[in-house]
């Protein structure tokens, strides 16, 4: 039975009465609060999403193809890793010639979340092929894409997503005639999409049209520190914390393990879980940093693996298939994002990139790399929500004044809480075509 390492790692979790809360601690806190700009209200609609009675109409069936590739640069697969040497994306075909939208999903994600089936079904209703990726962050992809096996970096996991893109497109039946290629992503995936756009833009392989950007970080790194404060205060730093919450969630997270072969990690999966036991501000903020911790525990691990940096796995005696990954689990769950930043990510770049420090480092990993593409070229738009808890004040100025009046900000919905929201979707869809005026907000 096939198994990502994300429900592996999840799975020991389970087993071991330690599902885990929070996420990355970045190099350098960014102002504001832990939670951003979020408030309680953004707090619950981060964790129960748009409500039924909102969500835009939807074509009741799409079909979907899985695409496995194998990738001609990929590194040599650690045994660990086995189940994984292919690269697996999705793919919504129109019986006629149609645009192409190539959707790059949120942190630690694969090409399949219900997030990504929400997008799908309205590009898909849209009239467009539809091909939904995984993220670069997520643990096949590290396995069967990456050229560093180290995640994290937005220009290199941009130019990884890049080549891999072009592959797929290659390897479509002849029969797909693509009109135009548009490319949009949630959360990391959307500041993805926008690094990919400007990648095509010097390289030109793909001619990729339009760029939405859905709920996406100005400074990965200061957002997720700001998740990892979520998770210190909503927590704690030692185990108790992280065992009381596995206990009120495990009953439902329990029954989420036995409905299928794999551990469901898709964020809406588990926040639906955490949703019905929790209650508090402070239950909710837990259920969030949950989410996220998983995601940097599969990125550490890989990217340890494959950098040899020895944090938590022997280099000279890698795991094996078949080998208890407890005790690894165990102590991952307890490292914050500045330990994989200080450990993993900046050893890694720092001897691989020239001329490199830790604070080029981390702003390299700020949208503002791509500035002037963001600002001048108007095919670029963004979708965000005024208390999305991965922003502040400062970095929501700076994707409103870059952006030049080609962003959507929408009073209400935290992080990704009204993806799927009629006003939502069909906003998105006339960025897509260019249509799209801000004097219509």
């Amino acid at each position: 039975m096939k198994r990502t390492v994300a429900s592996a790692l999840t799975t020991l979790l389970a087993a071991a009465a330690v599902a885990s809360a929070a996420q990355l601690d970045g190099p350098s806190a960014g102002p504001g609060p832990a939670t951003g700009l979020a408030d309680s209200a953004a707090l619950r609609a981060t964790v129960f999403g748009t409500a039924p009675q909102d969500i835009a109409p939807l074509p009741g069936k799409v079909p979907l193809e899985e695409i496995n590739i194998a990738l001609p640069w990929v590194r040599t697969v650690p045994d660990v890793f086995w189940f994984d040497r292919r690269l697996r994306v999705w793919f919504s075909a129109q019986d006629k010639p149609a645009p192409l939208a190539i959707v790059i999903s949120g942190i630690g994600s694969d090409g399949n979340t219900s997030k990504l089936s929400t997008l799908r079904a309205a590009l898909y209703g849209a009239g467009y092929h539809v091909l939904t990726m995984p993220s670069p962050t997520f643990p096949g992809f590290i396995v069967s894409t990456s050229s560093t096996g180290v995640a994290g970096d937005l220009q290199q996991d941009g130019r990884d997503l890049y080549a891999a893109m072009q592959q797929v497109v290659a390897h479509l039946p002849r029969r797909i005639q693509i009109t135009d290629i548009d490319i949009l992503g949630y959360s990391l995936g959307g500041a993805n999409a926008a690094v990919v756009k400007s990648i095509d833009a010097v390289e030109g392989k793909l001619k990729i049209h339009r760029a939405v950007m859905i709920n996406p970080p100005v400074s990965l790194f200061a957002s997720v520190t700001r998740l990892d404060k979520l998770f210190a205060i909503s927590i704690g730093s030692g185990d108790a914390g992280v065992e009381r919450l596995y206990r009120r969630l495990y009953t439902r997270l329990a029954n989420l393990y036995r409905m299928s072969d794999r551990v469901p990690t898709d964020d809406t999966d588990l926040l639906g879980a955490a949703a019905t036991v929790l209650k508090t501000d402070a239950d909710f903020s837990a259920a969030i940093a949950l989410t996220f911790r998983i995601a940097l525990m599969n990125m550490f691990f890989a990217g340890d693996l494959y950098a040899g940096t020895g944090v938590v796995i022997d280099p000279k005696h890698p795991p094996q298939p078949g080998d208890s990954l407890e005790e690894t689990a165990r102590i991952l769950r307890g490292k914050p994002f500045a330990e994989y930043f200080a450990k993993v990510f900046a050893p890694y770049y720092l001897a691989h990139r020239a001329n490199s420090t830790t604070e080029s480092l981390e702003a390299d990993n700020r949208l503002a790399i791509i500035g002037s593409a963001l600002h001048n070229n108007p095919d670029y738009y963004a979708q965000t929500n005024s208390d999305d808890l991965i922003l502040d004040k400062s970095e929501l100025a700076w994707l409103q004044s870059t952006l030049a009046g080609r962003i959507a900000v929408y009073d209400h919905g935290g992080h990704l809480g009204n993806l799927g929201d009629r006003r939502q979707i069909a906003d998105m869809l006339d960025m897509l075509a260019g249509r799209w005026k801000e004097s219509g907000q």
